[in-house]
């Protein structure tokens, strides 16, 4: 694992070298706290980085969170107010000494040897307090008192002038006036357990000349194909007449700049390295594109009395441009797409939450595996919601390695905020923090405001007017202080603005239908009609929000159930259920696709029913991406971004994710893997006619022929069409049309399903393939199918192989194992007679034994009853 961000410590030559004198005290550490609740019946071990309910799990006070309704019996931990304590030492002689909070969620007032030395209230700030006086080198004491959140948010809402919607939903609370992750209280894919506790790293830091905050790099592209880059370094120093060097190392290129600090505190130096001419550095590029190339980049501070402290982290060199230009033809509107190194992207993606109620316990390895899901379903770019938390740097880490960019939004979600003085204050201070924080990351694509509050903000003057303090004269006013290397987008959805000039200080949106497809991008949900319907499938710039909802895997939902509570209706499974008309939706849109599942066995049957609405919501989602990347250029859409609703989970229930809590895949995943494939083949029918696309993502002409075989359902085909495909790189198209009377000639539309193949000249196998289904399977004939498994061997100790075959056609084969991992396809259809290798990858390392014991399979027709 590498780690990004690297503090060169050295506390050993601390102790050798007078000149070595910063010096880092880690306060982190398994039980080395105790906390207590107000009354102080509690009084427990606990870890740091960590959160209370998880200290109160540890001690057995608890029992897991997740299970069944304990999210609801847990309630009564939110509205206790919680200590921290400690002792630690500090023996360094140091000119000063600063206790260093990277993440207090939220409400705090902390203290040092019995003296009170601040106050926190927002969870996204990195906070300092000078303890200077006060530290002795053995013994201290030090305490961190939590405030409940929730009745913080009310008497804060209570206290206000005026009434601001955005209350707290599923938790008597008025999360939009605390500053803390949103969906803490709750949301309509998890729970609301309100947290409290040292959620990141907290330690004492001394030091008598200067150490680095913070280096921004500033990578502007230049007119010859090269990069400007100038780097800006915070530093803290220690007093005023502070001087020294400020050095930067980065690909072959050094450059140093003296300073000279006036006061305590933090001084920005502004190293400029100059010019990287065209080819001298290797580019970043997203996702099957190129390489995701990266550089170290090294600052050190050496004071004049030389104490050194050295900072490195991994920057990339690319050209990112949100492109909005206007269109062919004069067509109402403006284009909304990303250009990467002159390249435009199709933005193949998904929308990213908070990988666990309880932050403490999200390793790197859970990060890892989520977001490698996304890579290898050919995906490019992760919305990170701003709902939840600016994610920790492993995440940026990982996405800057793979390739992986962000569209990163600000903590505002589905609710309008006050603009009072110290709102507005702790707000441009969370901005500056988490924007000098990230900036250093390549996959950082985007800026965004928050998720969904403008077209709430339109509807009242006075609404209209916090918003715009907020947003346009406080966030966006404080980012580009900070950064100007890449975009910014006020919401999302958005229109955009019809003026940003930071020079002279100009932001002014452009008002109106923040749903208008003719600018920027749009969300999208309907949970009435049939979800297949390509006439109810808007036409805009770019798809950033749009999904259905699932049940994750029977095995994900043992964990935290009950057999009694296997039934749709069941107390817990509505309980789950936080989006309203939930369950009922499912069940309507199932009933459109499929026999509803009746075995008598209620476990058979839940089982039925969870995997049907996983090829339910393959079929919905399936249908509206390909819809998105087919109409890329034509007129009336340019559609240049599909991300889908949502790419993982926070707990084992009901939601829009595919992949679920834990790290298995949904159906959904292997759908995404095939509709987001370089080339895509689809089809669609629209009136009496069906129509065949081609989309391709890759850098290459594509030139070959398109294959229709017209399959029947007893397991023949019954004729076929051909078509030429040639298209230029990135291009998208019609490559076949034809009556629905032609394609079925003397069949019903039940009767038959098409096969799809896209094969390129000068080879022997497709290099695309898909399969059509032109109705629900309620009207067809299905036989069982007795699927054989053989051949199953290992090929390391995290993959396996096998082969499958079956007798008859088997539409949305249902891999299951107990084991962690993904198979090669999952939901595919197999065809009478033909060997499907496969190849099944795990997480980490499993015995071949447990992987056949576990092995499940099943058909559409297994949930008939016959």
């Amino acid at each position: 694992m590498f780690v990004a961000v690297i503090t060169v410590t050295l506390l050993l030559f601390c102790q050798l070298h007078s000149s070595w004198a910063y010096v880092y005290v880690d306060l982190n550490g398994v039980n080395s706290w105790q906390v207590m609740n107000a009354n102080a019946s509690l009084h427990i071990p606990a870890s740091v980085p960590g959160q209370v309910h998880l200290d109160l799990l540890k001690a057995k006070i608890i029992g897991d969170p997740y299970y069944r309704f304990n999210d609801e019996y847990q309630a009564w931990i939110a509205m206790d107010n919680w200590t921290y304590h400690r002792t630690f030492d500090f023996s360094q002689s140091s000119k000063k000494i600063w206790l260093v909070c990277n993440g207090l969620d939220t409400v705090a007032n902390v203290t040092v040897n019995g003296e009170f030395f601040g106050h926190t209230n927002n969870q996204h700030r990195k906070y300092y307090f000078d303890i200077t006086e006060i530290v002795k080198s053995t013994g201290n004491e030090i305490t961190v008192f939590f405030e409940s959140a929730a009745t913080y948010s009310i008497r804060q809402a209570n206290n206000y002038p005026y009434t601001v919607p955005g209350g707290g939903g599923y938790f008597k609370a008025n999360r939009n006036f605390i500053r803390k992750c949103q969906s803490d209280f709750g949301w309509d894919w998890g729970p609301a357990f309100v947290p409290a506790g040292i959620w990141k790293d907290i330690g004492v830091v001394g030091f008598s000349e200067a150490f680095i905050n913070y280096a921004v790099p500033q990578i502007f592209p230049d007119t010859e194909g090269g990069f400007r880059v100038t780097v800006n370094v915070y530093l803290q120093t220690a007093g005023p007449e502070v001087s020294g060097t400020v050095t930067v190392n980065l690909a072959g290129a050094t450059a140093q700049e003296g300073f000279l600090s006036r006061d305590t505190g933090e001084l920005l130096v502004t190293v400029d390295l100059g010019t990287y001419q065209k080819g001298k550095v290797d580019l970043w590029w997203p996702n099957g594109y190129g390489n995701a190339s990266l550089y170290n980049m090294t600052v050190t501070v050496k004071s004049s009395k030389d104490e050194y402290h050295t900072k490195m982290q991994r920057v990339g060199f690319r050209k990112l441009e949100l492109v909005q230009d206007p269109l062919p033809d004069g067509e109402d509107g403006l284009s909304f797409y990303i250009r990467v190194n002159d390249v435009p992207i199709f933005a193949k993606g998904s929308n990213w939450i908070p990988a666990d109620a309880f932050t403490a316990r999200v390793t790197y390895d859970v990060l890892y595996t989520q977001l490698k899901a996304a890579t290898i379903s050919h995906q490019n770019i992760v919305r990170v919601w701003g709902g939840g938390i600016y994610q920790v740097s492993d995440f940026y880490d990982i996405c800057d390695e793979l390739g992986i960019m962000v569209w990163q939004e600000f903590m505002f979600s589905d609710a309008l905020y006050p603009r009072d003085k110290a709102f507005l204050e702790t707000v441009a201070a969370e901005i500056q923090d988490e924007v000098r924080r990230l900036a250093h990351h390549p996959s950082v694509a985007v800026w965004s405001g928050n998720n969904e509050n403008q077209g709430s903000a339109q509807r009242n003057t006075m609404y209209l007017i916090d918003y715009s303090v907020l947003y346009d004269d406080t966030i966006h006013a404080t980012l580009v202080q900070f950064d100007r290397s890449r975009p910014y987008w006020p919401s999302s959805p958005s229109n955009g603005a019809l003026v940003d000039d930071p020079d002279k200080g100009l932001y002014i949106q452009r008002w109106g239908d923040s749903g208008d497809p003719s600018y920027g991008d749009v969300h999208r949900y309907d949970y009435n009609d049939l979800c297949t319907d390509v006439t109810k499938f808007p036409r805009p710039r770019f798809a950033s929000e749009y999904g259905f909802q699932s049940y994750p895997s029977l095995e994900t939902l043992e964990a935290v159930s009950k057999p009694e509570d296997w039934d749709n209706s069941s107390p817990l499974m509505l309980h789950r259920q936080h989006h309203p008309n939930g369950n009922p939706e499912l069940a309507h849109q199932m009933a459109r696709f499929f026999h509803l599942p009746d075995n008598p066995n209620n476990e058979t049957k839940f089982g039925d029913f969870v995997y049907l609405t996983q090829a339910v919501q393959a079929i919905c989602i399936q249908a509206e991406s390909e819809h998105y990347r087919r109409i890329k250029h034509e007129k009336h859409a340019y559609t240049m971004g599909a991300m889908y609703w949502q790419l993982n989970d926070i707990w084992q229930a009901q939601s829009w994710s595919s992949v679920e809590y834990g790290g298995r895949w949904k159906l959904l995943h292997y759908s995404v893997r095939r509709f987001f494939a370089p080339l895509l083949v689809s089809a669609f029918q629209e009136k009496e006619s069906i129509s065949v696309y081609v989309s391709s993502d890759l850098m290459r002409p594509v030139k070959g022929e398109l294959k229709v075989d017209v399959w029947t359902w007893t397991g023949q085909i019954s004729h076929s069409f051909t078509a030429s495909v040639n298209f230029d790189s990135l291009g998208a198209g019609q490559v076949w049309n034809d009556t629905v009377a032609k394609v079925t000639q003397d069949k019903k539309l039940s009767e038959i399903f098409l096969a799809l193949t896209v094969t390129e000249t000068g080879q022997h196998s497709p290099s695309a393939s898909n399969i059509f289904f032109p109705t629900g399977f309620t009207d067809v004939t299905l036989k069982r199918a007795n699927i054989s498994v053989s051949g199953v061997s290992s090929v390391s100790e995290k993959e396996t192989k096998f082969t499958l075959k079956s007798d008859v056609v088997a539409p949305f084969v249902y891999l299951r194992t107990d084991v962690v991992g993904y198979f090669s396809d999952n939901g595919f259809l197999l065809f009478p007679g033909q060997l499907q290798e496969m190849m099944f990858t795990g997480w980490k390392s499993f015995s071949l034994g447990d992987f056949q014991k576990s092995l499940k399979i099943r058909s559409v027709a297994d949930t008939y009853k016959m």
